[in-house]
């Protein structure tokens, strides 16, 4: 065989390959994913009275709502919807959790304070829309009522830049043993001198972001007993969600410089004891814009999860 034809040949099979490498890249690109899927498919079911109940502007505030108490939502009741769009609304929340999150999230809908038996369980909660939803399109859609809030963020040809706010809670404090005592844990890693630069005075009260000038201290600066403990928490926290969301949440705490760049602090008390057994104490991990929190001092629980990319790594 000449050098010509080995080139020839080469240059086909070469271009053959990142044919298909581009083909399989612009696949992967364009396929939505679960959660957009059936988010699209419950949209178009909707009568034209339900889909202007269930739709505001991408930007609307109540998008970023943060709110823990039960009561109305924007959106439309799953209890109003037929019987095929509530099945889509449970697998639209099947989407955004993994099997551990769902459990704990129908968990939460089953609680009592603000579940009266005429209205109880998962279809009092809401199902909201923001921006014009549709494949190829800039969206997002939540569920959200008492002590559950999921807002997931489809963007087009890209990534979101957004995650969250997410709200989980419980009242009675018994749903969130693991994460209480990954916590626990955590403090009982810390050496004194972490101890006193970790505890605040005060409340952290969930979902609020860290006030500038509150101490703390840098995860990258723990102990490697305690930076490990630090990790466990934030993966026992990032396991309530599917592979899908939880990417979202990644990518964002990633461009920010992971947890070693994140600030760890108690609030109120040292974290000896569960909520339940009469533990009263918060908690937050922080970084630029991301935020992983627990609270517990009202004598129940709070715990919320955001993130924003920083406008020059967004772009």
């Amino acid at each position: 065989m000449t050098s010509h034809m080995i080139f020839r040949n080469t240059f086909i099979v070469a271009t053959l390959a990142l044919s298909c490498l581009g083909l399989r890249g612009f696949a992967e690109q364009a396929a939505p994913s679960p959660v957009a899927q059936t988010a699209e498919k419950l949209y178009a079911s909707l009568t034209d009275d339900q889909r202007k109940q269930a739709t505001l502007p991408l930007n609307d505030p109540q998008r970023d709502q943060q709110q823990f108490t039960g009561g109305k939502r924007a959106g439309v009741k799953i209890r109003s919807l037929n019987p095929e769009q509530q099945k889509m609304a449970m697998d639209l929340l099947t989407g955004f959790t993994s099997d551990y999150g769902k459990a704990k999230a129908l968990a939460i809908t089953e609680q009592k304070p603000n579940n009266p038996a005429d209205d109880a369980g998962f279809a009092r909660y809401y199902v909201c829309f923001f921006g014009d939803v549709g494949a190829g399109k800039n969206y997002a859609c939540r569920i959200a009522e008492h002590h559950l809030t999921i807002v997931d963020v489809e963007v087009d040809h890209g990534k979101p830049t957004t995650f969250g706010p997410m709200l989980l809670g419980a009242d009675p404090p018994t749903l969130w043993d693991e994460e209480e005592d990954k916590m626990i844990e955590l403090w009982g890693a810390l050496t004194p001198a972490e101890r006193e630069k970790a505890l605040q005075q005060g409340k952290g009260v969930s979902s609020d972001a860290t006030k500038s000038g509150v101490a703390g201290v840098r995860v990258g600066d723990l102990n490697p007993t305690a930076k490990k403990a630090a990790a466990a928490v934030l993966e026992n926290r990032l396991r309530f969600y599917s592979d899908s969301i939880r990417q979202q949440a990644q990518n964002i705490l990633d461009g920010q410089g992971g947890l070693n760049a994140m600030t760890m602090t108690f609030y109120s008390g040292p974290a000896e004891k569960k909520c339940r057994d009469g533990g009263r104490w918060d908690f937050k991990l922080s970084g630029k814009s991301f935020l992983c929190d627990y609270e517990n001092t009202r004598g129940h629980i709070h715990m919320s999860m955001k993130g924003k990319l920083a406008e020059t790594t967004a772009r």
